[in-house]
């Protein structure tokens, strides 16, 4: 670990130098993990608040058959080039401010802003996005370009380009970082964002990734899990169980303003914020599941 990723490792700092630091070679995370953006889209229900979520299918390399949110690594076309102005393609909180909260030089901010849009739109189908009339309330005309985006024929900034729109960062919403080993292994430093639906949208789980994908009360998962019919790690168990203490969209949001975005760094066994994940043993009802037959 780089003395860079020492002093970047705080959530909140403010030494402009390091924030405006660029280094085109370093594109990796805590102690050289890959970086990735996961999205928390939150709604009010009818009986309380709402998260997005998607089951895994059982061929992916991380987590498959797990319930997770959207999001994945951030892709190298997600940096800005090495001449940029983010406002190109940015609106909405500054790439800079975004960078101070989340404990990162803006080179990066820039980076997982990008990939958390980007992966809500392949995976869900909502797009965070404004484009000359405000905010785009149908997402459905670019759902076409949304599978070029899926096979990376495209980048997220041709896309936005094409379509003369820019991210709005006031969508995504600083939420906890976890840096870790994923089930096959792989060392990742996520960053978890709130995001609210935009007016009008709709996501969908409209995906290869997912078998399933739905709005559910952050309670009845966890519930879920404990009964052994939603299979869960621990980075995504930490975010239901927080969420889980609010009732609506304002508490979170209000919450969100106090977020602790320093990482959450490997084995957490011994940390009592996750001590119910940990003596928790459900039985998992999930492999009984067999084809019924005619």
């Amino acid at each position: 670990m780089g003395d860079t990723d020492k002093n970047l490792s705080r959530a909140h700092f403010s030494d402009p130098a390091q924030i405006d630091a660029i280094d085109h070679a370093d594109t990796t995370g805590f102690n050289g993990g890959r970086m990735a953006a996961t999205v928390l889209l939150i709604r009010d229900g009818k009986n309380g608040l709402e998260v997005w979520v998607q089951e895994r299918v059982s061929t992916m390399v991380n987590y498959p058959g797990h319930v997770v949110f959207p999001g994945g690594g951030v892709d190298s076309r997600d940096f800005p080039p090495r001449s940029w102005d983010s406002g190109d393609f940015w609106a909405g909180r500054s790439v800079v401010s975004m960078a101070r909260h989340m404990g990162v030089t803006k080179y990066k901010a820039h980076a997982l802003v990008f990939a958390a849009a980007r992966e809500l739109f392949e995976e869900a189908g909502t797009l965070l996005v404004v484009d000359d009339n405000g905010p785009v309330k149908d997402a459905a005309p670019f759902h076409e370009q949304r599978a070029l985006l899926e096979t990376h024929e495209v980048s997220f900034t041709d896309f936005l380009a094409e379509n003369s729109m820019k991210v709005d960062s006031d969508l995504l919403i600083p939420w906890a970082r976890w840096v870790g080993s994923s089930g096959a292994k792989n060392w990742f430093d996520t960053f978890f964002f709130l995001a609210l639906i935009p007016e009008g949208q709709h996501p969908d789980g409209d995906t290869g990734e997912a078998d399933d994908a739905n709005w559910f009360p952050p309670s009845l998962l966890l519930e879920g899990w404990k009964a052994g019919l939603v299979r869960l790690v621990v980075p995504t168990w930490a975010q239901l169980k927080r969420l889980a203490q609010y009732n609506s969209v304002a508490e979170v949001l209000d919450a969100a303003s106090l977020s602790d975005t320093r990482p959450v760094i490997g084995d957490h066994k011994e940390d009592p914020r996750y001590h119910d994940f940990f003596t928790t043993s459900p039985m998992d009802r999930i492999s009984w599941r067999t084809p019924r037959t005619k």
